[in-house]
């Protein structure tokens, strides 16, 4: 998310929405009674044309909810920069990535101060190569910017999938993504060619590493079928996923054992909340919404708090134990 302004005197904030996990973090910041003004687009008569026509409005917030690619939130209008448009009259704003935004608050807390600060620092870093035999572009996705990394060639001539100018191209190429793999730390690794390509590097220089493979047609259009396909949202989405498991599977775990450092049910986190023993805690978007003073008494304390956001069993699994647990130094 790039921030534009935050005032906490005025209770403001304002910026740009980046990628899908932005709009997961503003379903936290938005409420009921907030004013959000955004962009939306109408269609209007010019002579015998349709166009659209982008109108800014702003509403009183009454209903919010996450869909897929977009946070609807819907209210009474009070501001309108199309004379047109009558106010007092209800609303849905789409917000999506792209989009630019501002909320006015009765009060910002600590909690949601640091959850836009950390959207706006905070990014996975996506690695992409997708290439064809004798050809290959290396990309990097961070801050939810893409850059055009370097490419690798090697001359393949003949029938492509019987000759040994395709074995060494496919040698080149793996070696390149070994040393890839190992220089930095990606959250996501893709690498997407034709199948048959896919199963020959997984199983010479590239077993055993955890990378997940696509199948595109060509290197130069490559990018555009996975953009496309929305595959790389959905992959970030699965490493989210995979986090939440590990999680669950620690604190469940511990619970089960009978550890008391980690603190579950509704008595046993108020008499923990506010500890300064209390290092993480893992909780969902309901418990967020519903216990915003514990929240913030907790992120006043620097406790890292972990959102579960993806549904999955292991969601379900935190809401059936009350929606938080605490887990103690």
């Amino acid at each position: 998310m790039k921030l534009l302004k935050i005032d906490t005197k005025k209770n403001i904030i304002r910026g740009l929405i980046n990628s899908y996990d932005d709009l997961v973090v503003l379903q936290y910041i938005i409420e009921r009674g907030d004013r959000l003004v955004s962009y939306s687009k109408r269609k209007v008569a010019i002579g015998d044309e349709q166009v659209i026509k982008v109108v800014k409005i702003g509403i009183e917030v009454e209903t919010i909810g996450l869909e897929s690619g977009s946070l609807r939130v819907g209210g009474k209008i009070f501001y309108t920069s199309d004379e047109d448009i009558p106010l007092h009259k209800y609303h849905t704003l789409d917000l999506r990535v792209k989009t630019a935004f501002t909320v006015r608050k009765d009060k910002i807390l600590g909690f949601q101060v640091r959850l836009i600060k950390n959207a706006q620092e905070r990014s996975p870093k996506v690695f992409v190569c997708v290439y064809e035999p004798g050809y290959a572009i290396m990309y990097s996705i961070s801050n939810y910017s893409l850059r055009r990394m370097y490419e690798v060639k090697h001359n393949v001539q003949g029938k492509r999938f019987k000759n040994d100018s395709r074995l060494v191209f496919l040698d080149k190429l793996g070696k390149a993504l070994v040393e890839e793999y190992s220089r930095r730390k990606w959250n996501v690794f893709i690498v997407a060619g034709t199948a048959i390509d896919n199963e020959d590097l997984r199983r010479g220089v590239l077993k055993d590493l955890d990378i997940v493979y696509e199948t595109v047609s060509y290197a130069d259009t490559g990018l555009k079928e996975l953009v496309g396909k929305d595959r790389i949202n959905e992959l970030i989405s699965r490493t989210k996923i995979a986090t939440q498991r590990n999680l669950i599977g620690e604190y469940v775990g511990g619970i089960s054992k009978g550890d008391e450092k980690y603190v579950y049910g509704k008595d046993a986190v108020r008499a923990a909340t506010g500890e300064t023993a209390v290092v993480q805690a893992i909780v969902t978007k309901e418990y967020v919404l519903f216990n915003k003073d514990a929240i913030n008494q907790l992120d006043a304390g620097n406790v890292d708090i972990v959102f579960f956001d993806e549904k999955d069993d292991s969601l379900d699994q935190l809401q059936g134990l009350g929606g938080i647990i605490l887990k103690l130094s």
